[in-house]
């Protein structure tokens, strides 16, 4: 197994399938373009399924003996850019690690579920797998809503259990966070710096803002914490404004992100940002103020207790339930109804230079993944 996990993930390292919005990325497809050549190889009839430019999901079906219910494994195909990696295409081995872009998070993942379409594709299964390759997770999960909310409805019955390859060090991951980016802007009046009665300065009031958020920071790492995601936070992310030294500025803007908790509702969150609007709103000067929700995607938890949980627990002994401080796509998979868990590879370094996964930790979690599907009934 450890041969046919290491020349598969060499074959995946080796196509780019940089993200083309949040990098300057080729995109998907040609990858999803070789894991359709590859299920369709071992018999199945997968499906592409595009959903932007360049940008593809691919998504397969291993029917059951049983007829009844049907499980899903979802991975995300694109990933982040390769600057400062040297042959970030190119699979490096050093002892347990391989070394290449995306083989953490998570190409070391795709060549687990693809061969584990091999195997139960010879083994017919106890339950219908459906193996799902996502587009765009790493900015906003395009692929995965696109699976939400055009492809799930056309199925005669949900899923009755998901797992999300990420990367979780062979822990099971049960909640994460969510997160919701927000931005401000203020409008003043342009004028040269040495007439200031004819201009509205739009830079100064920005700091009512920042003091804002950062009494609502403060706020929050004072609350109660999540026993598995500690506390929510939020901190500044780009501020933008101004056209030289000599001119009062006549626009800024600050955009922020807010990283939320299970239980948080959207309500909640936007109370915030109605808090920074009044603080700079309130300030004399002339100036005006407007903000909006960029972006938001919600937390997740599964109930420990839950089917999936002790199922996945049974299959892998050594695991342990978890937190996870980044997004992931299983919240939409649990929104969707879909009971939904994060289990993955050991390794290092996502979104980092020195990105490796282990190859005796790829073994692992495609064995316990194995046992888990083998033993649902």
């Amino acid at each position: 197994m450890k041969e046919k996990l290491l020349a598969l993930l060499q074959a995946l390292v080796s196509i780019n399938s940089i993200s083309s919005t949040l990098s300057d990325g080729p995109g998907e497809a040609a990858l999803a373009g070789y894991v359709h050549r590859r299920l369709s190889r071992i018999g199945l009839d997968p499906q592409i399924q595009a959903v932007a430019e360049n940008r593809d999901n691919v998504v397969g079906l291993i029917e059951g003996t049983a007829g009844g219910p049907s499980f899903l494994l979802n991975a995300h195909l694109d990933t982040v850019g390769a600057n400062g990696m040297t042959s970030p295409f190119e699979l490096k081995q050093e002892g347990d690690r391989l070394y290449g872009l995306g083989a953490y998070d998570m190409k070391g993942s795709i060549a687990i579920m693809l061969l584990l379409a091999e195997f139960f594709k010879g083994h017919p299964p106890p339950v219908d797998i459906w193996l799902t390759f996502v587009a765009d997770e790493e900015d906003k999960s395009t692929g995965m809503a696109y699976l939400v909310d055009r492809w799930l409805p056309h199925l005669d019955r949900l899923p009755v259990a998901a797992v999300f390859l990420e990367p979780t060090e062979e822990q099971i991951g049960i909640a994460h966070k969510g997160f919701s980016w927000f931005e401000i802007e203020i409008a003043g009046k342009a004028a040269h710096g040495s007439r200031p009665e004819q201009g509205i300065d739009a830079i100064l009031p920005l700091r009512a803002a920042l003091s804002e958020l950062e009494a609502i920071n403060t706020e929050l790492g004072a609350a109660s914490a999540d026993p598995l995601l500690g506390h929510a936070s939020l901190h500044g992310g780009v501020i933008e404004g101004g056209t030289a030294l000599s001119v009062i500025p006549a626009r800024s803007r600050l955009r922020w992100e807010r990283r939320t908790l299970p239980g948080e509702t959207t309500e909640d969150i936007s109370r915030e940002l109605d808090r920074v609007l009044q603080a700079v709103d309130t300030l004399p000067g002339g100036h005006r103020v407007t903000g909006k929700t960029i972006f938001t995607r919600p937390s997740y938890k599964i109930e420990e207790s839950s089917e999936l949980v002790n199922r996945l627990k049974a299959a892998t002994p050594r695991s342990q339930c978890i937190g996870l401080s980044f997004w992931a796509d299983s919240a939409l998979g649990g929104m969707a109804g879909i009971p939904s868990v994060l289990y993955g590879p050991a390794g290092h370094g996502a979104h980092a230079t020195d990105e490796w996964v282990s190859l005796a930790s790829l073994v692992r979690v495609y064995d316990a993944i194995k046992r888990l599907i083998k033993d649902w009934s």
